[in-house]
């Protein structure tokens, strides 16, 4: 039985969350004894791509102490699902997916902008239907993780199930955007100490590749790899 038949409401969705968090993250399932969880949100070479934002550290009598990372993973503009060719010709508006994870246990950040190719917009909503939990949905705590965009040809029942949460982010008057090249997509955080304090910004600039289209059905679950074939 997988994670998510198990478990439900709050649970669901975190554990949901945090498995597709770590599968995207190492881009691979290990193979061995007991059973291991991974996101199918992704096929055997991923579509998108990767980026990591190192926090600074904190000296404390000579000492480095790191405070971890914000990971971006599986970023990529949304292949059009209809009238592809109109939409690159005026630029849009594609959607953008990716996931972003809080990996610091000692920092809160929060999106506060996505700057897309020269010329282009890119705009940020947050998701329609909120659980009310958090005053500032974009505003990431420890362990935390944001999910925006459905990449092409993705089933999102299971997660639409555990009630994840999607970002709704569209990149337009982006006309050099182009099937089979990238595009430089920068993610910019703030970044806070658990009390709150302002520590200033902090921000990455990914190569992001237009999804490719109408591939082979994937589904957006969290699935149990114990008896398949490796």
């Amino acid at each position: 039985m997988s994670v998510l038949n198990r478990t439900t409401g709050r649970l669901a969705k975190a554990v949901a969350v945090g498995a597709l968090g770590a599968a995207i993250a190492i881009g691979t399932a290990a193979c061995g004894a007991g059973k291991i969880s991974q996101s199918a949100d992704q096929q055997p070479a991923i579509n998108g791509s990767t980026g990591t934002i190192t926090l600074d550290p904190d000296i404390v009598d000579g000492d480095e102490l790191r405070n971890g990372e914000i990971a971006i993973r599986n970023v990529q503009i949304v292949y059009p699902r209809s009238n592809a060719d109109q939409t690159f010709t005026d630029g849009g508006p594609f959607d953008i997916a990716f996931l972003a994870s809080n990996d610091s246990v000692t920092r809160k950040v929060k999106l506060v902008e996505i700057v897309g190719p020269d010329g282009s917009s890119v705009s940020i909503e947050n998701p329609s239907k909120s659980s009310g939990t958090k005053s500032d949905p974009r505003l990431l705590g420890p362990g935390e993780n944001m999910l925006a965009g459905v990449p092409a040809d993705v089933n999102t029942s299971a997660a639409e199930a555990a009630n994840i949460e999607r970002f709704s982010v569209t990149l337009t008057q982006a006309t050099k955007v182009r099937a089979g090249l990238t595009a430089p997509l920068t993610f910019r955080f703030e970044v806070y100490d658990l009390a709150g304090k302002d520590l200033g910004l902090k921000q990455v600039t990914i190569e992001t590749p237009v999804d490719g289209g109408t591939l082979k059905d994937r589904v957006d679950v969290v699935r149990d790899l114990q008896g398949e074939g490796h």
